[in-house]
């Protein structure tokens, strides 16, 4: 009785929080679509109001979070976002998001930041760390213990640098980014840090104008001394010039790195999904197509087209600990008529989130070859749980996601927004926003379904159940867009992102200004993966761990069996791909053991797994 009334005290509590000063809306019928006409609601549907800002401190919620800042600027991206959350080895973490109050014009807009020190959060910031108004910040570690932020300036054609050689104390040290050879303006800048104690910086930013053959262009530029000189200086990397697409708009790119291994990943709907990666802090670069998009020079403005699955814009990249790249993006598909180009932004058919690794074989061209699995299309080359891990959920059981509207988004996949982030035992994590049933926004025009972020864990060669992050009261009311993973070698994995009460953007005219909440949050892996178990039970038998483990040249499994099975072991990498298998055949009950011959396998993590008829284990093993 006492947790029950607890539970309805709190649920007070929010409700009274949400009815406050609540934002008009301004959706229209091009923004918002009706999906059904009976609609089943499973939760409390309200009329939300914002959040009270908590400017006196953390509002602790009541999933494993805290609030960090706040915003009445609500765009974080065009289309992928770059690097604004890291974790340290030492526990301790900084976040930075565009931050502006004054929504006149924002003349106050600059980079939202704040630290973790290990034991708390700072105060929420109200002041930009800029001098001047600026957007678009990039964050990443400097040196042996500093950090850096890049934004671009109100005009978008500088590029404001800020450094502090001690992470979360000291003042800020600004500059701009000046150089002798390249465009005439830059902006929407990424930055990220290689090297053992993170002093190569590298920057990749667009021309925001024409530049070498392009509309807009991207260009590269590296420090090794902090900063005071680069070299190369604005260069456009062989492979993503005229010669090769017709344009890199702003945010069509992201940025990851471990040790000397830097990648940037560049795509959109309009052009190839690839990567370009570096394995000397930047001496040397090659190409990487993840997806090969069926017309690379395509002009959206002039040129017509067959209707073409593809990336919805949003994508991420991550390099694991063994230097493997792992991508995760978007879907959606492309209008192509006489009316020109556009993306199926309110179809819920054309949803899901794409998964790639350099182990695996790139998307071809096909103008299907994006399509999610379940509808038919023949040439599709996405396959459930191999490289189709996201989509909407069925939160309420009866085999439909049935949604009241969908807001669009400049990334308009019903699932987007994608991050993802491997531990050193090769356990993937991704994190998405998806139109989530049985939560729904009524504050506007019609009612519309609120996104809510989504997780899901890849361990032991399967990936796990989906778990929905703001399933918590505290998030009844809560759009929640814009998620980042920050790499971590503890227990839990940590993430950022923005929860706003309506979904959709004032920006793009959604509806009136309010305030987002910037929160940081962590949860289990543990909660992640259970329920994928190294050992899937056969009945009446054993299955040993190798050994030795780990080894270079030969390993051995032994099977004990009390009954008469068909007998087989396969070993699979990282990305799911067999490698090796050794038959047995139809045995009685035995033991039995396998010779497995590592001779060929690169060092790194396998697993193998053990099939006794429709009955499996798997196991970790290691090849030094």
């Amino acid at each position: 009785m006492k947790k029950s009334l607890s539970l309805l005290l709190l649920m007070s509590f929010f409700i009274m929080a949400y009815t406050q000063n609540i934002p008009a809306s301004e959706s229209s019928s091009d923004k918002v679509m009706e999906i059904v006409k009976h609609v089943k609601i499973g939760g409390p549907v309200l009329n939300p109001g914002q959040m009270v800002n908590n400017s006196q401190g953390n509002l602790k919620l009541l999933l494993d979070e805290s609030q960090i800042g706040t915003t009445w600027y609500d765009l974080q991206t065009n289309s992928q976002l770059d690097n604004r959350f890291y974790r340290y080895d030492d526990g301790s973490m900084g976040a930075v998001w565009t931050m502006g109050f004054e929504s006149s014009n924002f003349p106050d807009r600059g980079t939202g930041y704040n630290f973790y020190n290990g034991v708390e959060w700072g105060p929420e910031p109200m002041v930009r760390i800029e001098s001047l108004r600026c957007g678009w910040p990039s964050y990443s570690p400097w040196g042996a213990d500093g950090e850096l932020v890049v934004s671009h300036d109100f005009t978008a054609s500088e590029l404001i640098i800020n450094t502090r050689e001690t992470k979360g104390s000291g003042s800020w040290n600004e500059s701009v980014f000046t150089y002798t050879n390249g465009p005439a303006t830059l902006s929407w800048a990424r930055v990220i840090t290689s090297g053992e104690n993170n002093e190569v910086i590298h920057l990749i930013s667009n021309t925001y104008g024409a530049y070498m053959g392009q509309p807009t262009g991207l260009v590269y530029s590296r420090s090794t001394d902090g900063g005071d000189t680069w070299d190369p200086e604005n260069m456009v990397l062989e492979g993503t010039g005229d010669d090769s697409y017709f344009e890199i708009s702003a945010d069509d790119y992201t940025m990851a790195a471990r040790g000397n291994t830097v990648g940037i990943l560049i795509g959109s709907p309009w052009m190839d999904l690839f990567y370009m990666r570096s394995d000397d802090s930047g001496d040397n670069w090659s190409k990487h197509i993840v997806w090969e998009h069926p017309y690379p020079f395509l002009d959206p403005a002039t040129m017509l087209a067959d209707t073409f699955f593809c990336m919805d814009g949003s994508a991420q990249l991550t390099i694991d600990y063994q230097g493997h790249a792992h991508v995760v993006f978007g879907i959606q598909r492309a209008i192509a008529d006489e009316s020109g180009f556009g993306l199926y932004a309110w179809n819920p058919d054309y949803d899901g989130i794409g998964y790639w690794n350099d182990m695996m074989e790139p998307f071809s061209n096909d103008l299907d070859a994006l399509a999610p699995p379940d509808l038919g299309y023949e040439n599709t080359e996405m396959i459930e749980d191999v490289n189709y891990i996201g989509w909407m959920q069925d939160v309420d059981g009866d085999g439909v996601v049935t949604l009241e509207g969908i807001m669009n988004y400049r990334t308009p996949g019903m699932s987007s927004m994608p991050t993802i982030t491997v531990d050193e035992q090769g356990q993937r994590f991704v994190i998405f926003t998806s139109n989530t049933e049985t939560y729904v926004y009524t504050g506007g025009t019609e009612p519309v379904n609120y996104k809510h972020l989504w997780a899901r864990a890849y361990a032991n060669t399967v990936w796990g159940e989906f778990i929905d992050l703001n399933e918590d009261i505290s998030h009844v009311f809560d759009e929640c867009i814009y998620p980042q993973l920050a790499s971590s070698s503890d227990d839990n994995i940590h993430y950022f992102y923005n929860a706003d009460v309506a979904p959709g953007t004032a920006l793009d005219g959604d509806h009136d200004y309010q305030v987002n909440r910037m929160i940081y949050g962590m949860f289990p892996k543990s909660d992640l993966i259970t329920g994928i178990d190294e050992s899937h039970h056969i009945p009446e038998a054993n299955v040993s761990q190798n050994y030795p483990n780990p080894f270079s040249n030969e390993t051995f499994v032994k099977v004990e069996l009390e009954n008469a099975v068909n007998l087989r072991l396969v070993v699979t990498n990282l990305a799911g791909q067999k490698v090796l298998e050794y038959t047995k055949g139809q045995v009685v009950a035995g033991e039995y053991g396998f010779k497995i011959d590592g001779s060929s396998l690169n060092s790194g993590i396998y697993f193998y797994t053990v099939y006794a008829d429709d009955s499996s284990v798997s196991r970790k093993m290691v090849v030094k």
